[in-house]
């Protein structure tokens, strides 16, 4: 038997933010306590690793005006450089869209913004997924995200403007401020894992959620 593959290319070619070249890769096991064991999308500069692309500032073709980029949690010098460093070394297949078996429970965006790849792209991984979950910071831009990703927000007055687009909004609070009317605490602070709640899907009719800032992010965020 072939020995399964580590992830498929999803994508290759233009950011649909600023036209530069992205990848998007789909590792398929993750070991992330948070999400549990989902499938995982890697959206990156082509011709830059990671952490060099942001210290440099081209990380807006994959992050966009994202508002706590200097916040990210994330640090790309670790799983990003490997899956980026795995693409120029070509371990992963290209997809092949109608025969590559992608039921899978997908996470958009462990790094970088779904709202990047075209369209179709990301309505095809959604289509063929389990279960998917996403956030866009680009929903100002692309009102068309709202059938696939949670509005990311950093404020009352964001949420608020998200929710008159149609989007669900994921809402990053002050540390020990009030939930809004319509929204519900996310429920990894109960430790319940992303593959078991699956809430954060644009498309589903479902309420909006928040989560108090925590990590690194929290002396980063203005929550205006």
């Amino acid at each position: 038997t072939m020995a399964k593959p580590k992830g498929y290319v999803i994508y290759d070619g233009p950011s649909r933010l600023d036209g530069k070249p992205v990848i998007a890769i789909l590792t398929l096991e993750s070991a992330n306590i948070k999400t549990g064991n989902m499938a995982q999308l890697w959206i990156m500069a082509r011709d830059e690793a990671p952490h060099i692309a942001k210290k440099n500032g081209n990380d807006s073709s994959v992050c966009g005006n994202c508002p706590i980029k200097e916040g990210c949690y994330l640090d790309l010098s670790k799983a990003p450089l490997a899956v980026w460093k795995g693409f120029h070394r070509g371990i992963y297949s290209p997809i092949q869209w109608g025969k590559t078996d992608l039921s899978y429970f997908v996470r958009y965006g462990a790094y970088g913004d779904g709202a990047a790849l075209p369209l179709w792209i990301v309505s095809a991984l959604a289509r063929n997924a389990k279960d998917f979950t996403g956030y866009t910071h680009q929903w100002k831009r692309f009102k068309s995200m709202n059938k696939f990703f949670m509005a990311s927000v950093e404020s009352e007055k964001l949420a608020i403007q998200a929710q008159g687009k149609g989007f669900r909004t994921f809402r990053v609070r002050a540390p020990g401020s009030a939930l809004l009317p319509g929204e519900i605490e996310c429920l990894s602070s109960a430790g319940v894992q992303c593959i078991d709640c699956r809430l954060c899907n644009g498309s589903k009719q479902a309420r909006n959620i928040s989560i108090e800032a925590h990590g690194a992010r929290k002396g980063a965020i203005a929550y205006v």
